[in-house]
C-alpha cells in the first residue's frame, strides 16, 4: 500500500554527496550546463516522453514509470520550457536514484495510477519523497564545485553596489535577496535552469555556509 511506504532518510548533504557522485560517474564531457538529458537517455537507459496536457490536467510535470524505463514529462514543458524541462528530467532522475525500491514496489505505470499513488501515500512522506528529489536536481544541474566559483565572481562585480548599501547603513542582511536574486540573474545561462531554482539553490547553500556574501 502506498501508505505505508517509508522514505529513505537522507540530509541535505546525504543528498549533496549522493549528486556529486552521479555526476563524477555520469557528467559526460565536464561542460556545464549539465547534459541531464543526455545521461538520462544514452547513460541510464531512460525513455522520454512528452505527454499532453500532463499538467493540466494531473497537476504534474512528468514522472516516471514503475518500471523505471519511462520519464514522461508534460509535453507544453518539453517543448516550450527548457530550463522546466531539465530540472523536471533530473527531479525524476531523483527519484530514480533515490526512491527505485518505492516506486518497484507501487509500479503506477499510467498517469492515473501515478496520481492514484500521490494521493494515497502519506502527505508527510510524499513531501519528503519530492523534497529529496528536488534537492538532487538542484544539486546535480547546480553543481556545488562550480557554483562556488561562480558565486564569488559575480558577488566581486557586485562589490560595488555592496559597498554603497552598506555605506547607506544597511547590513548585508538586509540586501540579501537583491543580491541572491542578482547573482542568480547573472548565473542562470551557466546552469541552464529557472532563476527560482537557482535563488533557492543559492540560498540554501549560505545557509548551509558553503557560499558567503
Amino acid at each position: 500500500m502506498a501508505s505505508d511506504l517509508t522514505p529513505p532518510i537522507l540530509s541535505y548533504e546525504d543528498i549533496n554527496r549522493r549528486a556529486e557522485q552521479f555526476l563524477n560517474e555520469y557528467k559526460r564531457d565536464g561542460l556545464l550546463p549539465v547534459d541531464i538529458e543526455a545521461i538520462a537517455e544514452f547513460d541510464l537507459g531512460l525513455n522520454i516522453f512528452p505527454f499532453p496536457h500532463l499538467q493540466e490536467t494531473y497537476d504534474l510535470d512528468g514522472f516516471i514509470s514503475g518500471d523505471l524505463a519511462t520519464i514522461y514529462v508534460d509535453e507544453f514543458i518539453y517543448y516550450n520550457r527548457p530550463a522546466r524541462y531539465r530540472f523536471t528530467i533530473a527531479h525524476e532522475v531523483g527519484h530514480l536514484v533515490f526512491h527505485s525500491q518505492l516506486m518497484s514496489a507501487v509500479r503506477p505505470n499510467s498517469v492515473s495510477e501515478w496520481k492514484d499513488f500521490v494521493l494515497g501515500i502519506d502527505e508527510d512522506a510524499y513531501d519528503w519523497l519530492e523534497y529529496q528529489a528536488y534537492t538532487f536536481a538542484a544539486a546535480v544541474l547546480v553543481p556545488r564545485s562550480e557554483l562556488k566559483p561562480c558565486f564569488a565572481r559575480e558577488i566581486e562585480l557586485l562589490r560595488p553596489k555592496i559597498e554603497l548599501v552598506r555605506s547607506k547603513g544597511l547590513s548585508i542582511e538586509s540586501s540579501r535577496d537583491y543580491i541572491i536574486n542578482a547573482v542568480a540573474t547573472k548565473a542562470i545561462s551557466v546552469f541552464d535552469v529557472s532563476a527560482d531554482a537557482l535563488v533557492r539553490r543559492i540560498s540554501r547553500e549560505i545557509e548551509k555556509g558553503h557560499l558567503v556574501l
